[in-house]
């Protein structure tokens, strides 16, 4: 029985380590399904950092819409302000680095173009919040959607190279302010921000017409200042017309009278006759003969 017993003691002693190998192979499996899992979610998270449109435009892209998302004011009206003020700020930006980093000329131009464009509307925008903005009712913020929705097809836009890539992005962008000023103009507000809103919308449509333009491949003219006015007399490189020449017409006299010289006219005295020459003396010879 003592015998009998140890067995059964060790087969006891045998099951238990097994048991606690099971447990420990339990947790080590655990364990690794949940390192699993955390570096499964460390990679979707890298995927999706990954998969977001990374470049030279993603740091004024993000800036951007992190600051209309924070820019809110009292009214509809003032938030639209607030936040065009940001919006043309990041076009200015995005415009910068495409001048920085060169491209086609045309596209540059755009860019240089434009962005003294957006900076001068900056200025009348802040000088609109600095008189303060009343006036319209309904919501304060209603333009959510329409950022959110710009900010998503912005940093999905490409190109070939960065000239289309900047093209595109601003398609994105400008199409964004068109759709929150409609957003005002339906809502209504201050009369002033309404004229200005529609003003921003017929400018940034015409800038899309131009790019999606340019994106085909159509030549666009690009202006040019006027030059100066040459002065007067100054020599230019074409000739200048001769002076027309004026052609009278024939009288019907054939012989018409000619006009009479300032002593012959009415009133004013007679010239003297000139004294005559006197006669050269006469040769005795030819006296003789009768010529003298």
């Amino acid at each position: 029985m003592t015998t009998h017993l140890k067995l059964r003691r060790s087969a006891f002693a045998v099951s238990l380590l097994a048991m606690a190998a099971g447990c420990g192979g339990g947790s080590s499996t655990t364990n690794s399904q949940s390192t699993s899992s955390t570096n499964m979610h460390e990679t979707m998270g890298n995927g999706s950092a990954h998969a977001m449109p990374s470049g030279p435009f993603s740091q004024a892209e993000m800036q951007m819409h992190e600051r209309m998302v924070a820019a809110t004011g009292a009214n509809a009206s003032e938030t639209w302000v607030r936040k065009m003020i940001e919006h043309h700020r990041g076009a200015v930006e995005m415009s910068q680095v495409l001048i920085n980093g060169g491209g086609d000329p045309g596209f540059v131009q755009m860019a240089r173009t434009g962005a003294q464009m957006q900076q001068r509307e900056i200025g009348e925008l802040e000088r609109m919040l600095a008189g303060g903005i009343a006036g319209g009712s309904g919501e304060a913020n209603p333009y959510g959607p329409v950022e959110q929705s710009m900010h998503q097809q912005m940093m999905a836009a490409t190109g070939g190279n960065l000239s289309q890539t900047w093209a595109r992005k601003m398609i994105a962008h400008h199409q964004g302010a068109v759709d929150m000023s409609e957003v005002l103009i339906r809502q209504g507000g201050n009369p002033q921000v309404l004229a200005m809103a529609r003003t921003v919308a017929e400018d940034q449509r015409r800038e899309i017409a131009h790019l999606e333009a340019m994106l085909r491949g159509e030549p666009m003219p690009v202006s040019e200042p006027a030059a100066p006015a040459a002065p007067a007399g100054a020599a230019t490189g074409s000739p200048r017309p001769a002076p027309a020449r004026t052609v009278r017409e024939p009288t019907g006299d054939p012989n018409p009278t000619p006009a009479r010289r300032p002593a012959e006219r009415e009133g004013a005295a007679p010239r003297p006759a000139p004294p005559a020459a006197p006669a050269p003396p006469c040769a005795p010879e030819h006296r003789a003969a009768g010529h003298c």
